[in-house]
């Protein structure tokens, strides 16, 4: 499933919001990283890529 841009590093995704950020140290070997944001507007699904993120998001989606 593809990720809907909604600006400059922010994607809808699944219902879920992902967003950039700039890696200040987080995840070594990285530029950016990724974090899903839940509908409680807590973070979740930290990694250094999109596509990673995503399948985390999947991953969590079918826990429940």
């Amino acid at each position: 499933m593809k990720a809907k841009r909604l600006g400059n590093g922010k994607y809808l995704y699944r219902g879920f919001e992902i967003q950039r950020y700039k890696n200040e140290g987080f995840l070594p070997g990285y530029k950016y990283v990724w974090e899903a944001v839940d509908e409680t507007g807590c973070g979740f699904a930290h990694s250094g890529t999109l596509f990673l993120t995503k399948k985390l998001i999947d991953e969590e989606i079918e826990k429940k």
